[in-house]
C-alpha cells in the first residue's frame, strides 16, 4: 500500500485553499481526481443525491454526461441498482459486466457505451446506501484493463476507498451551508480528545488513524461549527453540549 501518497493526500486536503476562480468544491475535486489518476484510476464519478438535490461530478467528457441526462441514464444505470445497495466494492465497468447476472440488455448497452468514453474497469464504493433518502457513493473507475485493475486494487483498494471518503466530507461541507451540518462520529472523537488535551500524535494513536486524517477530521469539524480556530471549535461545541461535560 502507498501509505505515505495518502497521508500527502490527506495534508492536501487539510491545507487546501481554492485558487481565485476556484471554488472549494472545484478545488477538492481537482486534488482528488488527481490523486486517484496518480494511483490508476483515471475515471472518476461522485454522485452524492437527498429528494432535494444533486451533486454529480465527473471526470468523463461533457459529451458523455449531456448523453446521461438526456437518455434518461440513471433511470436503467446499474451503478444504482446494483453497487448503491450495499457497502461492499462492486467491480464496475465493461470489463466486469458479464460477470453480473441480471444485468438487462439495455444495462450492458450502457455499460458499454460508458467504455468508448474511457471507463474499462473499476469498483465501486458507496457511502450512503440508495433509496427514498438518496444516494451517495463514487465509481472509481479506469482506462486500463480488468487484469491491470485487479492487481491495483489488490494492493490500493482499502486506501483509495478511504481517501473517497475524505474527499466525500469535505465536498458536502463545501456545498452545503457548512455550519448547520453534524458532527460525523470520527470529528467529534477527535475533537472531543483534543479538548481533553490530547496532541495530534496521541489522538491518531488512540483511533488507529493517520496524523493526516485526524487533522482533516478536526478541520471538518471546524468548517462545521462556524470557527476559526480549533480552540474556538472547542469551545463552541462545549457551548452546544457537543462535548459532554468537558
Amino acid at each position: 500500500m502507498a501509505e505515505p501518497a495518502l497521508d500527502d493526500f490527506l495534508e492536501e486536503l487539510r491545507q487546501l485553499q481554492p485558487l481565485p476562480d476556484q471554488t472549494l468544491t472545484d478545488a477538492v475535486w481537482a486534488l482528488t481526481t488527481t490523486f486517484f489518476a496518480q494511483n490508476g484510476f483515471d475515471k472518476l464519478i461522485f454522485i452524492e443525491s437527498d429528494p432535494n438535490q444533486m451533486m454529480l461530478l465527473s471526470t468523463l467528457p461533457m459529451e458523455w454526461v449531456n448523453r446521461y441526462h438526456s437518455e434518461n441514464y440513471a433511470e436503467i444505470d446499474p451503478f444504482f441498482s446494483f453497487c448503491g445497495t450495499t457497502f461492499r466494492p462492486i467491480s464496475t465497468g465493461v470489463a466486469y459486466s458479464d460477470a453480473h447476472e441480471g444485468l438487462t440488455q439495455a444495462q450492458h448497452n450502457l455499460i458499454a457505451e460508458a467504455a468508448e468514453f474511457g471507463i474499462n474497469a473499476g469498483f465501486s464504493s458507496t457511502v450512503r446506501l440508495f433509496g427514498p433518502g438518496g444516494f451517495a457513493g463514487w465509481n472509481i473507475g479506469s482506462s486500463l484493463s480488468g487484469k491491470d485493475v485487479d492487481r491495483l486494487r489488490a494492493d490500493r483498494e482499502v486506501m483509495l476507498r478511504f481517501a473517497a471518503r475524505q474527499a466525500r466530507d469535505l465536498l458536502c461541507l463545501a456545498e452545503a451551508g457548512h455550519h448547520d451540518r453534524v458532527l460525523s462520529n470520527r470529528e467529534w472523537q477527535c475533537l472531543m480528545l483534543l479538548a481533553q488535551g490530547q496532541r495530534t500524535k496521541q489522538i491518531a494513536w488512540n483511533l488507529s488513524i493517520s496524523g493526516a486524517a485526524v487533522e482533516l477530521y478536526l478541520r471538518n469539524a471546524r468548517i462545521k461549527l462556524g470557527a476559526t480556530t480549533r480552540e474556538q471549535a472547542i469551545a463552541i461545541a462545549m457551548a452546544k453540549g457537543l462535548l459532554g461535560g468537558i
